[in-house]
């Protein structure tokens, strides 16, 4: 035991009957016990020392653990199968993305990566390949080596890449543009879209590759396509639209996305995926034709209320049994900004569009001159003999019937168009009058406008 006098603590043993005496020898020990704590005993200032150093190596150590675990959740993220989320950024409302497609092929095969090194953070990083439409997909386990800009598409879908068809040929300079005559190209499917691409110096189906003269192919700087929507809304000041009576694009469409001509070569190339999308309305339902569309609308077959259910979804835009038919000319247009300015080509008056597009750049008049010996036709649907176009009167009046919320928005974007007069408008209203009387005098339409929020944020990334 030990207790205090005058200030020392001296040691007692204690005997059988509770007395205290202080024992020699234990002091002893007691003393020298004290003694060598004291010489073991570190001063202040070397054990302040101590005691960061090892603060400093153990915030080493977690965070060089941390970098890994970052480093592999990144990695895992960029490498890994297709069934990873993706999240979309820009709005808080986006929704966690599944593997995105286009066209009749899936983007993102499983183990096929990119390198990609790109300004202006000149890092390289591990993404999937993305694939277009018909293209045939590049082998697995592949990479390349790419160095540009990031692209908006590629901020919108981070792990993603703009396919090599959206881009512009290196002979243009777009970061030359000046920042007021930017324009993004808007390609709706199956409106000669390629055959204006292809002019315009974007890396389409081009067969013939010849590039027009004038302002326009230099200033259109990035496309929109599809749920390939690759404009910068913050920096593109026109949004130029492609388009086409709306029953003929509908045809085109429907001929061009039918697989029925081969249904075994459609699965070899494009995969079970597409092959079930378009089973769903080529294969489960009796539509080889578009005639066989407009009797099931009108009652005449035999068809079950499925299948026509979706004829009707395939006319506007509500259920996906092919690209062309479900990226509308109502997604094209609500994908973009809503004060977007807008000009637009139509199939049918090309040349005269094309020169007034040039004319509001900057350009000169007529660069293409009255005739076109310039813009070669690219993509050119082969399924269009005169039986796949065949309709009956009474077919016709259905199909512009499911048409009509479709007609409204096509004679939106021509009035919104700068670069069209009134009399062009009427021009093309009136050449929808000859096949869909009804629906082109109308301003409204029996069947609500669909809602397609969902569509444009999974599709298109975010809401306008």
């Amino acid at each position: 035991m030990c207790r205090k006098d005058n200030h020392e603590c001296r040691p007692f043993l204690v005997n059988r009957q509770g007395s205290s005496a202080p024992t020699s020898a234990l002091a002893q020990q007691m003393k020298m016990h004290a003694i060598e704590s004291k010489k073991r005993r570190l001063p202040f200032h070397q054990l302040a020392r101590s005691i960061k150093k090892n603060i400093v190596l153990v915030v080493f150590a977690c965070l060089f653990f941390g970098c890994l675990k970052i480093g592999y959740q990144i990695g895992t993220n960029l490498v890994g199968n297709d069934d990873r989320s993706r999240s979309a950024l820009r709005q808080p409302q986006l929704l966690r993305q599944q593997t995105h497609y286009h066209g009749n092929r899936e983007h993102s095969p499983r183990n096929q990566t990119q390198v990609v090194s790109r300004q202006p953070h000149r890092s390289e990083l591990t993404q999937q390949m993305h694939h277009h439409g018909n293209g045939k997909p590049s082998p697995r386990n592949q990479t390349r080596i790419v160095s540009r800009p990031v692209h908006p598409y590629e901020k919108i879908w981070p792990g993603l890449i703009v396919p090599d068809y959206m881009l512009k040929d290196p002979q243009y300079d777009i970061e030359s543009v000046p920042a007021d005559k930017k324009a993004c190209f808007v390609h709706v499917g199956k409106t000669a879209g390629s055959t204006v691409g292809c002019s315009l110096g974007f890396n389409l189906h081009c067969t013939s590759k010849v590039q027009a003269p004038g302002v326009l192919p230099h200033y259109t700087t990035n496309m929109f396509h599809a749920q390939m929507y690759d404009c910068d809304d913050e920096t593109t000041t026109f949004f130029i639209f492609v388009v086409r009576h709306p029953l003929d694009r509908w045809i085109s469409a429907f001929n061009y996305d039918n697989p029925s001509r081969d249904w075994e070569g459609f699965r070899q190339q494009f995969g079970e995926k597409h092959f079930k999308f378009r089973s769903q309305l080529y294969a489960e339902c009796p539509f080889n034709t578009i005639n066989d569309v407009g009797e099931a609308l009108s009652g005449k077959s035999n068809v079950t209320d499925v299948c026509k259910r979706r004829a009707e979804a395939s006319i506007d835009g509500t259920e996906h049994f092919g690209c062309h038919h479900y990226f509308n000319y109502q997604f094209h247009l609500e994908a973009i900004p809503q004060n977007a300015t807008i000009m637009t080509l139509r199939t049918e008056h090309l040349i005269e569009d094309w020169n007034s597009v040039e004319y509001n750049l900057g350009g000169g008049k007529e660069v293409l001159g009255q005739v076109n010996n310039i813009i070669a036709h690219n993509n050119v649907n082969k399924a269009s003999d005169g039986k796949l176009k065949y309709l009956t009167e009474q077919s016709k009046r259905q199909i512009c019937g499911k048409l009509c919320n479709e007609i409204q928005t096509y004679k939106k974007i021509l009035r919104l168009s700068i670069n069209l007069s009134e009399k062009q408008v009427q021009e093309s209203v009136d050449e929808v009058m000859n096949s869909c009387p009804i629906e082109a005098l109308a301003t409204t339409c029996s069947d609500p406008i669909p809602n397609i929020t969902d569509k444009l944020i999974y599709s298109r990334g975010y809401m306008a």
